[in-house]
């Protein structure tokens, strides 16, 4: 097997599993190429989530959720392959998400409090308060999908095989795993 590819499988997957989880919908998983959405980057897997109603107004569990899903790949690096290398379109989306919740007293209370880690790949964060609430969510969201993990095996596995996996499909095993009582 190319590790490089399964790493691959397995942070898309991981960004699926997670989304799942927080109760938003997956319209499919992909290892095909496909340009970033600003054109600046090629990208050798991607992951799409189902359609949202627009609100007028993020809640704290939108911003939380969004997170979390971002930052999903990375925690399924982490339990599969022990590190990941942050960063791109993924932190920054996460990066942008948590800019949302410093406007709640209690996340910017928090977040006054983590320490900022030491210089990395998070670096591309300018905000120091963001930057130690991201490195702090990237082990808790590994502590998450933990459970998860023979699931995320399986899809990743599965789409290392086909290139491609239908939102369906993970969804149908995601309910399945979740029934048998696994997690």
């Amino acid at each position: 097997m190319d590790q490089k590819r399964l790493k691959i499988a397995t942070h898309e997957i991981g960004h699926a599993v997670m989304a799942l989880f927080r109760g938003q919908g997956v319209q499919k998983v992909s290892l095909k190429g496909m340009d970033s959405p600003n054109g600046t980057e090629k990208y050798l897997g991607f992951m799409m989530l189902e359609p949202t109603e627009p609100k007028a107004k993020v809640t704290v569990n939108d911003a939380s959720r969004k997170i979390m899903v971002s930052l999903g790949g990375y925690a399924s690096e982490i339990l599969f392959f022990e590190v990941c290398t942050p960063g791109g379109d993924d932190l920054t989306t996460a990066a942008k998400w948590a800019e949302c919740l410093l406007q709640v007293e209690e996340y910017r209370n928090q977040m006054a409090t983590l320490p900022v880690p030491e210089p990395g790949p998070l670096d591309e964060i300018p905000n120091l308060q963001v930057r130690a609430y991201i490195h702090h969510m990237i082990p808790e969201c590994a502590k998450a999908l933990a459970p998860l993990g023979p699931l995320i095996k399986f899809l990743a596995e599965e789409l290392y095989k086909k290139d491609e996996l239908d939102g369906h499909t993970i969804e149908t095993h995601f309910v399945s795993f979740m029934r048998s009582g696994s997690y």
